[in-house]
């Protein structure tokens, strides 16, 4: 059996913001940063992701970090 090895390719963070009730479901909007350094702290990511929130018009409700990870056969 081979071991099997991931290498990550990419990292995404997503902000998901408040669009308001819509026929009594929550709409959500979403803002993507492409290009996140692969070694990026979470505790990094989401103090970012706040300070981004406060420049938009509505409130932040999720922050998600976005992985892509490559899997391979050693």
């Amino acid at each position: 059996m081979m071991a099997i090895i991931g290498t990550k390719e990419k990292v995404t963070l997503k902000l998901e913001l408040d669009a308001g009730i819509v026929d009594g479901k929550q709409r959500i909007t979403s803002k993507v940063f492409n290009n996140i350094k692969k070694d990026a702290l979470d505790e990094n990511l989401h103090l970012a992701a706040t300070e981004l929130s406060g420049l938009q018009n509505k409130n932040l409700l999720k922050v998600k970090k976005l992985e892509e990870t490559v899997l391979m056969e050693e």
